[in-house]
């Protein structure tokens, strides 16, 4: 299983690229240096249109596969950081929904490397759906996973679930120290903009589904508006640091498949 954990690890370096372009984005609005938020397909497109971008659109497209696969995988496998007996169900809901919405910028990811054309000009059955009572039902139905997902981040940040996350023995001390930093305050912002993101499109649900945000660049725009500069500053320096962690982690990350 050494190759699986290799592939999984090179996932989850790739996973921390688009995190920290999309912390760099939001960074440099903030500043108002130039208008650059981006979500997670934005990042891609923009990755698509650099002079290599054709090759980078490769190899994030194996590394997303790689991320996809570890989150499926741990879903369906009977080990986890706690051993092998077993895990909760509601861990295993959390990896299937996270490898479904990463499943979502693998597709990006290909239909930008091979050229497919945005289906915006068919998009008749979104609207008429999103038009509707199940187009709500859904949102909502997202809305509060992406609320569930903020408390187990910030939980996460907080617990010594990190600690098993990563292997330190290749590492010295001070290296592990300043790597779980990097991580608890990385995965606190990400629950911060997962949060805010939750109140937008619960917020879009309830009062106006015309303005339904469509990635968390949304987050981003509202806490500038909301709380300023600062704060979006503070939030998206903390996506940079999650970014990080994950590039700089990868080699060491502790991968549970057998």
């Amino acid at each position: 299983m050494k190759n699986y954990r290799r592939f999984a690890r090179i996932g989850i370096a790739t996973k921390g690229a688009v995190f920290l372009l999309m912390g760099v984005m939001a960074l440099i609005t903030a500043f108002q240096l130039t208008y650059a938020l981006k979500s997670g397909d934005d990042v891609l497109k923009w990755i698509s249109h650099l002079s290599f971008g054709w090759f980078l659109l490769l190899l994030m497209s194996i590394g997303l596969a790689g991320y996809v696969f570890s989150r499926f995988y741990l879903t369906f496998n009977k080990g986890d950081y706690d051993g092998d007996d077993g895990k909760p169900t509601f861990r295993r809901v959390a990896y299937f929904i996270n490898g479904i919405g990463y499943c979502l910028l693998f597709f990006t990811c290909l239909k930008l490397l091979f050229g497919m054309p945005d289906d915006d000009g068919n998009a008749g059955w979104k609207i008429a759906l999103l038009s509707s009572i199940w187009g709500k039902i859904i949102v909502l139905i997202i809305a509060l996973g992406l609320a569930v997902s903020a408390i187990n981040e910030w939980w996460i940040s907080f617990s010594v679930m990190m600690d098993k996350m990563t292997h330190k023995e290749n590492l010295t001390n001070v290296q592990y120290k300043y790597l779980m930093l990097l991580g608890r305050l990385g995965r606190f912002s990400r629950g911060i903009v997962f949060g805010v993101f939750a109140y937008i499109l619960s917020r879009s649900a309830i009062y106006n589904m015309k303005n339904l945000p469509k990635g968390a660049d949304a987050a981003f725009a509202f806490m500038h508006v909301e709380y300023g500069a600062i704060i979006m500053g503070l939030t998206s320096t903390g996506v940079l640091f999650y970014g990080l962690f994950l590039i700089l982690s990868s080699k060491y990350r502790n991968i549970p498949i057998r």
